[in-house]
């Protein structure tokens, strides 16, 4: 239900002024794909769902499609997250995707 919720939100966003006028790139796009996706399995307390896309975050990141700054900062969520800070790792998420909603 919440995975709902913030999907619906993400897509309302695209359509506001000023959140959907700027082009990203079809990289930028897949990393906002990872981004919510680990947020989502934080928010969900996701365990299975988060070792998943931290494999596909690392991939990105093998792959040069995440740059080392972001890949250590969702690391260090990551790592919050297992580490059972759920919220603080939450929070964290919610503040990076805010500042910076589409990876570089």
């Amino acid at each position: 239900m919440r995975y709902r919720f913030l999907l619906n939100l993400f897509f309302a966003c695209l359509f506001l002024p000023g959140c959907g006028a700027m082009e990203h790139s079809e990289e930028e796009l897949q990393n906002r794909k990872v981004l919510d996706a680990i947020l989502t399995a934080v928010t969900m307390k996701n365990r299975k769902e988060l070792e998943a896309d931290a494999k596909l975050l690392e991939s990105r990141h093998a792959e040069s499609h995440v740059s080392k700054k972001d890949y250590q900062a969702l690391q260090g969520m990551i790592a919050k997250a297992r580490s059972g800070d759920w919220a603080g790792a939450e929070r964290e998420l919610y503040e990076l995707r805010k500042a910076h909603p589409f990876l570089k």
